[in-house]
């Protein structure tokens, strides 16, 4: 059996081989074992920032337009290809189209953004909630949540009514689902999780929009719910997926989330204190970026972490990474310590060695993305790209470059 057979057998690693190796090193085996090693685990070469947030935009652009840009492909696939559009995500990552067409002045972004809010009207559920899948009916709150962000900017930026329907309506949703404890349980991927804090910051937002107390009573009960799940240490219970270990996207949801609730300056969320509970998380995971990073690679953090903050992982969560980084951009802004800008720019540095810029035809599919997981074949969303990976990304770039002049991106 010749080696194109065999790896044809596993329809993944043939997939790989066929994508990053076949190109460079051809069809002899023991060339292919070490293409494997190489590709997996290698970092590439770091260039201007400018450099590798044009790519990250690119690569973003293809994966509207594989939609026929009625959402943007959730990833691409080693193994399948491109995957359907995703409403979760589409709906934040108009926010990024948007902040990109105002640095770069670049007006096709925008209208970018516009299609994909538009989209997300069209696939809206009759009950205000978002759709986890455009080809399934499970309603989800996270999503829904995250939409209204995108809608509550188009709405900001364009005046039209129709976005600030659509997100009232969502938001009508979200408290009409909501447990009297604040939980959500309903339509929830794993049941309640502290990453909802980021619904309390789009709910917050319509609060702002809107002056409608319920979306802020409704925010501020499931902030406190959040809140009761930190543990002394500043690790947060019902963190993660399922009942697993909490990994750093989630983590980095849940921090971001409460930061932005804070940053509302609401006299009744003040008074939660959100701020001062952030430092315990912040200080325990700035340790590993400098002292213990994955693979001796400062800056990349490891995937996830048990209740004492400790962690066996050998991989990085780079979605999560790419999150965090924003999320210390945002502190450094409202605390005014840039301590934690310098932390944020680490990360991104090694985030910028995870991304492949190729001139390769046969690599056009991955060309500027990032990958859900470093070494790419283990961890989050291994052997994939998902596309708020490359949002996250692109975000924490334009952060870098703009966090000390104000820049807010607002998703």
């Amino acid at each position: 059996m010749t080696l194109v057979e065999q790896l044809k057998k596993y329809k993944r690693i043939y997939s790989f081989y066929k994508t990053f190796c076949k190109p460079t090193f051809g069809d002899n085996y023991g060339s292919f074992r070490n293409a494997i090693s190489y590709y997996e685990n290698r970092l590439f070469p770091e260039y201007e920032d400018v450099i590798h947030l044009n790519s990250a935009m690119k690569w973003l652009e293809r994966a509207h337009d594989v939609c026929n840009r009625k959402g943007i492909s959730a990833m691409y696939l080693m193994d399948r290809g491109w995957d359907v559009a995703y409403p979760e995500t589409s709906g934040y990552i108009l926010s990024t189209f948007i902040t990109y067409s105002d640095l770069y002045e670049n007006p096709s972004f925008f209208k970018r953004a516009i299609e994909i809010g538009d989209w997300e009207i069209e696939i809206q559920t009759n009950c205000g909630g978002v759709l986890s899948n455009p080809t399934k009916t499970n309603i989800r709150v996270f999503n829904t949540g995250q939409v209204i962000l995108g809608w509550c900017l188009l709405y900001e930026r364009t005046q039209n009514e129709k976005y600030l329907e659509a997100a009232c309506k969502g938001g009508d949703f979200l408290a009409d689902t909501q447990e009297n404890d604040g939980r959500w349980i309903q339509n929830t991927h794993c049941g309640a999780r502290t990453y909802h804090a980021r619904i309390d910051w789009a709910l917050l937002r319509l609060f702002k929009l809107t002056g409608e107390i319920i979306y802020l009573n409704t925010a501020e009960k499931n902030l406190i719910w959040v809140l009761s799940q930190q543990n002394r240490n500043g690790w947060f219970e019902n963190c993660g997926f399922e009942d697993n270990m909490p990994i750093m996207h989630v983590i980095a949801y849940t921090m971001r989330g409460l930061l932005e609730c804070q940053s509302m300056n609401i006299d009744s969320i003040n008074k939660l204190e959100i701020l001062q509970k952030l430092t315990k998380p912040t200080k325990e995971i700035n340790e590993f970026i400098n002292k213990q990073p994955v693979r001796n690679t400062p800056g990349l953090i490891p995937t996830s972490f048990q209740n004492n903050w400790l962690t066996q992982d050998n991989h990085s969560c780079l979605t999560g990474n790419a999150q965090y980084a924003i999320y210390l951009y945002r502190l450094s802004q409202i605390s005014n310590d840039s301590l934690y800008g310098e932390y944020a720019d680490i990360i991104v540095s090694a985030l910028k060695r995870t991304q492949k810029i190729s001139v390769n035809k046969n690599e056009q599919n991955i060309n500027g993305a990032i990958a859900g997981s470093y070494p790419i074949n283990s961890g989050y969303c291994a052997s994939s790209f998902p596309n708020w990976a490359t949002k996250f990304f692109a975000d924490a770039i334009m952060m870098k470059s703009n966090h000390k002049k104000g820049l807010i991106i607002k998703a």
